[in-house]
């Protein structure tokens, strides 16, 4: 189901739009005041958000800055509910990427279609940079998952090959099915704790066993990130060895570094899969500015390339996965 966001002072409005969303399917949240529509699209993570332009202490416009800001919410579909089309406001939020805007009184009918066409839209958007976020993982040299809602969510190639399974048979098992029996239960703690926030990043060493029964000694390093508002862990197998082998046991390092709002620019759109070319023209510089902004990168953040560069990203909130 859907979430809608309802941010309107005028209750009999509010009401009058819920009422109609809940029945045509919609999961409708709403907010009289715009301390608590900021709360609430934190809290809820809303599929598109509907936003009166005339509240009092923030207007639609500081709103949707505000929201802008964070990494979370930058991405939900925005529409201004206003009571006329001449507002400066309105007018600079759509020249940063607002999403549209309807005109009081509201045909509901009407307001549906937008909905409608926002959500097919940023759902293309959002498979689009999914797809390209995958490929860019299945790079990575590193077995790599992501693990939420006692699922995994994600699972790169170099995972598959290391588990012989295919994806199809990985996604949606809980990680504890695949644990020897003897490490379920130190799994299951560390996971519990990085879940609940005790950790933001720890190593653990333990075994699994793979499809053809075959034992095999990790050494994995979990990080706790936020993913579509929930809590989840990304892993990265350092290390692998056969039970009675020797495994080479990495040794985590802690990263200095200062990266400039252009590098993180640059970084964002490196996660989505673009190219040199595609970013200099998204953000005018040439590519040759954007290599440079690239090796940067690469050098602060000590990663081998643009796979390693992502996942820094989404372990250090610089990218979220949506």
């Amino acid at each position: 189901m859907r979430k809608v966001l309802i941010i309107e002072n005028a209750r009999r409005l509010l009401q009058i739009i819920s009422d109609f969303l809940n029945k045509k399917g919609f999961d409708v949240i709403s907010a009289d005041n715009s301390s608590s529509g900021i709360q609430k699209a934190l809290e809820c993570l809303p599929d598109i958000i509907l936003c009166d332009n005339e509240l009092t202490n923030l207007n639609a416009y500081e709103i949707y800055n505000t929201l802008q800001q964070i990494n979370s919410t930058a991405v939900i579909p925005f529409i201004f509910l206003i009571g006329t089309t001449e507002n400066e406001y309105v007018r600079l939020a759509m020249d940063l990427g607002a999403d549209g805007f309807i005109k009081k009184p509201i045909q509901l009918n009407e307001l549906l279609t937008l909905i409608n066409v926002r959500l097919a839209k940023q759902d293309k958007i959002m498979g689009v940079a999914d797809q390209k976020f995958n490929t860019l993982m299945d790079y990575s040299s590193n077995a790599i998952f992501i693990y939420c809602d006692a699922q995994l969510n994600y699972v790169n190639n170099k995972f598959c090959e290391l588990f012989m399974y295919n994806k199809s048979h990985l996604l949606g098992m809980n990680l504890i099915n695949f644990v020897y029996k003897d490490d379920i239960r130190l799994v299951a703690e560390k996971i519990e704790k990085g879940l609940h926030g005790i950790f933001n990043e720890q190593e653990i060493q333990f075994r699994i066993i793979t499809k053809n029964d075959n034992i095999v000694k990790l050494n994995v390093q979990l990080s706790r990130v936020t993913l579509r508002g929930k809590n989840s862990l990304i892993g990265t197998v350092l290390a692998s060895g056969s039970k009675n082998g020797n495994s080479v046991v990495g040794q985590s390092k802690t990263i200095q570094y200062k990266i400039t709002n252009r590098e993180k620019e640059i970084l964002k759109n490196i996660c989505d899969g673009k190219t040199n070319r595609e970013i200099g023209e998204l953000l005018g510089i040439s590519e040759r500015t954007v290599e440079g902004h690239r090796i940067n990168l690469l050098k602060k953040t000590e990663s081998r390339n643009s796979a390693t560069l992502a996942i820094f990203a989404v372990k250090n909130n610089l990218y979220q996965i949506k």
